[in-house]
């Protein structure tokens, strides 16, 4: 019963009997909110009664998963909260990597670069990369970061000459196979 795409909580929404009995106990609230607004409006038993069936009738007709219902408020803030952080997917080595997509480059933050390879702040990093980087506004994010393309990334990384450093021969291949291969691929079909 669980909404799709939507994976459950394999603790307890995947057992049958404990998803049936939750469903019961919500089913059961519902009929008891239906006969006490009707009940207490009428002040009868029989109007009680009514508005028990009424509610029960609704609930079931409606197709209405009640527990689904009852989360959906959760699920919504939970998507809601984790937004802005859609597509920030990246990591390399234990390490966040922030990577944005513009839809026809690749850009990674050079914070990002500097927890990967490890190194302090460098004053020529931008002569590195000349003409090769954009200043987060020009990239419509937010912040002042320095961004710079993956594909300048990937192509300093071959030709540096601590090419053969593990570490960067790592990030190469993680950046050639994770990153730009899929955004071409995503190109293509757009």
């Amino acid at each position: 019963m669980a909404s799709e795409g939507r994976d459950p909580d394999p603790l307890w929404r995947n057992s049958p009997v404990k998803l049936g009995l939750l469903h019961a106990a919500f089913y059961a609230l519902y009929m008891a909110l239906g006969a006490l607004a009707v009940g207490g409006i009428t002040r009868s038993w029989l109007g009680a009664a009514i508005g028990a069936a009424v509610m029960g009738l609704l609930v079931l007709t409606a197709g209405l998963s009640v527990v689904d219902g009852l989360f959906a408020p959760f699920e919504w803030l939970r998507r809601g909260s984790l937004a802005r952080l859609e597509g920030r997917h990246y990591s390399f080595a234990g390490q966040a990597l922030d990577i944005h997509d513009d839809g026809r480059e690749c850009w990674i933050a050079e914070h990002s670069i500097r927890k990967a390879l490890g190194h302090a702040r460098d004053d020529a990093f931008k002569a590195r990369f000349a003409n090769q980087w954009r200043e987060a506004r020009e990239l419509g994010l937010p912040g002042k970061a320095l961004w710079v393309r993956v594909s300048a990334l990937h192509q300093h990384l071959a030709d540096a000459p601590e090419r053969m450093d593990p570490r960067r021969v790592r990030l190469r291949t993680y950046l050639d196979r994770d990153v730009m291969q899929p955004a071409a691929r995503r190109r293509d079909r757009v």
